[in-house]
């Protein structure tokens, strides 16, 4: 799923005009936890369930726990670095760009949201001083972090299973 907002988000950056692009953004980012999160905890779980039942060896369990250490690493990453940083940004970009037309988000209370601001004020100098198509494209090539992070804890899984 990582991969595919990667990508189809790059291509909002080629003909939709800022607006457009701003309310496209913000629904792909705001789906992302109703699937993400679910996919990461599972993903989690199952592979520390399989290192902990397996009987087959050191080895197999350091793959097991080196694909649950991956997939949960997402959500630190996606916490401390992503949110504050390009998921603010663009957030910052879509409420300033839609703003004539009513929308607003709420202020951030502390926790991470896809509908609260998250901005640091370095976040949103950028946003000020960057187009929606600058930011959305900046936020699609840094989104394949956590899907080639998805794609290496699924190998070290299925290498895990498969292999031993």
């Amino acid at each position: 799923m990582s991969a595919q907002d990667s990508l189809t988000v790059l291509t909002y950056t080629q003909n939709a005009p800022p607006k457009v692009m701003a309310k496209q953004w913000l629904h792909l980012y705001q789906q992302g936890p109703v699937w993400v999160r679910p996919m990461v905890l599972s993903g989690t779980l199952a592979n520390g369930y399989l290192a902990w039942s397996c009987s087959e060896g050191d080895q197999q369990r350091l793959a097991y726990v080196a694909a649950l250490a991956v997939f949960f690493a997402t959500f630190p990453l996606t916490l401390a670095h992503f949110e504050p940083g390009i998921n603010g940004a663009c957030k910052w970009k879509v409420e300033s760009l839609l703003a004539s037309d009513g929308f607003s988000l709420q202020a951030s209370n502390g926790f991470p949201s896809p509908f609260r601001h998250s901005a640091t004020e370095s976040s949103k100098k950028w946003a000020d001083s960057a187009s929606i198509a600058e930011l959305v494209a900046s936020w699609g090539r840094l989104n394949h972090v956590r899907w080639v992070m998805s794609l290496f804890a699924a190998a070290a899984s299925g290498y895990a299973t498969f292999c031993f």
